[in-house]
């Protein structure tokens, strides 16, 4: 019910840049894979995470990310278990071990330990809840969650009704998250974006999570849906990011 992995295939032959790099590790699952778009120096004064929504694969950042006008940062884009070219099943504790392993393997490459890497994340739907429990569990300077849920299980009800959400074997909780977030010692800086007309996740959740929390900016998209929310905000989140 939460997960529907694929496969890359041929379209996504050049989709990672030239100066990208094949991020291997490997997971009690198997063999995995991430993809590193450096910046300008061998160590990034910034490492943002980036985390697909369910139906989308790592690779497709390199289009969202194109043309990033800080070269002082740099993106490691993760793929879950079971996704694109990774062994194994997707679920919470997977998908946790595979970012820690995949972090740590690129800061094994970069000679660098991994939490002395400034780190930011961002996330779209799923990925949206990936980056924020991540942000729970570590030290991190900034979040972009794009089209967030509340909660998973009450996406879930809203979509197949509440008696049936309750089989739902994890539960992604995005406001417990920022609760946790909101607790931490730094501030955190938050941002959610979230399309209008968004029909898969609406617009409420997004609004929802930063009135309750008011460290949170948010950030309406007129006229984006769930994908194009993407490239119709792709500006205002860029310049958020980089303010």
């Amino acid at each position: 019910m939460i997960y529907h992995p694929r496969p890359y295939d041929a379209s996504y032959a050049r989709s990672l840049p030239p100066q990208g790099i094949e991020i291997e590790y490997a997971l009690p699952s198997g063999k995995q894979t991430a993809y590193f778009l450096p910046g300008r120096e061998r160590v990034p004064k910034r490492l943002w995470l980036a985390f697909c929504g369910n139906g989308s694969l790592a690779l497709d950042w390199t289009a969202i990310l194109a043309g990033y006008p800080n070269n002082e940062d740099a993106f490691l884009l993760v793929d879950y278990p079971g996704y694109g070219k990774n062994a194994g099943n997707a679920t919470i504790g997977g998908m946790r071990a595979s970012v820690e392993a995949a972090w740590h393997a690129l800061a094994e490459r970069l000679h660098v330990n991994a939490e002395q890497l400034p780190i930011c994340v961002i996330g779209h739907s799923l990925g949206a809840a990936v980056a924020l429990d991540f942000a729970a569990h570590h030290r991190v300077q900034r979040i972009v969650a794009i089209a967030p849920f509340t909660t998973l299980r009450e996406e879930a009800a809203r979509v197949i009704g509440r008696p049936l959400s309750h089989l739902l074997s994890e539960n992604y909780d995005n406001r417990a998250r920022l609760r946790q977030i909101a607790k931490e010692d730094s501030p955190v800086a938050v941002a959610i974006f979230h399309g209008m007309d968004d029909e898969v996740i609406p617009v409420r959740m997004g609004r929802e999570l930063a009135q309750e929390f008011p460290f949170v900016d948010f950030f309406p998209i007129e006229g984006a849906d769930h994908v194009s929310v993407l490239t119709l905000g792709r500006d205002q989140m860029i310049r958020w990011m980089n303010r």
